[in-house]
């Protein structure tokens, strides 16, 4: 569980009337590039988000995102959703694109990189990315 903000003008999307809730998150990769996430609200409210994203070259990726949601449009109107969504992925967006796109895949070469608790995903995926290259004769590229 995490802590996570919760404005007013967002609040039936959780369905908890609080300014803080807190989010029970579970992701699933699958190998190449996809991830499932399913979000739970203490309103018992679930979401699942599917990320797909495909690299296109050394330096940019294509991701596309859609949700299921447990509620109906009248708990919760989907142009809200779609505007919540789209705040969240922006935000995430800045983040990554400030991000040097020659990530470390190969942990044991690690050096001086420190994570956060919201970096546990992307490190939990990186061994077996690792192995998909290992498994056809690749090996990590750096600049």
């Amino acid at each position: 569980m995490i802590d996570a903000a919760n404005p007013e003008r967002f609040q039936r999307i959780s369905g908890v009337k609080d300014a803080i809730t807190q989010r029970h998150m579970r992701n699933a990769y699958y190998q190449q590039f996809s991830r499932r996430l399913a979000i739970e609200y203490p309103s018992g409210i679930r979401h699942i988000i599917i990320n797909a994203f495909t690299p296109i070259d050394d330096g940019r990726m294509q991701l596309c995102q859609w949700q299921f949601r447990i509620d109906t449009e009248a708990d919760c109107p989907a142009q809200m959703l779609i505007d919540f969504d789209d705040e969240i992925t922006r935000e995430d967006k800045d983040i990554l694109e400030s991000t040097d796109p020659d990530a470390v895949v190969d942990l044991r070469r690690r050096g001086v990189e420190y994570s956060m608790d919201s970096d546990r995903p992307g490190i939990l995926i990186r061994p077996r990315l690792m192995a998909l290259l290992s498994s056809a004769g690749e090996a990590e590229v750096h600049r």
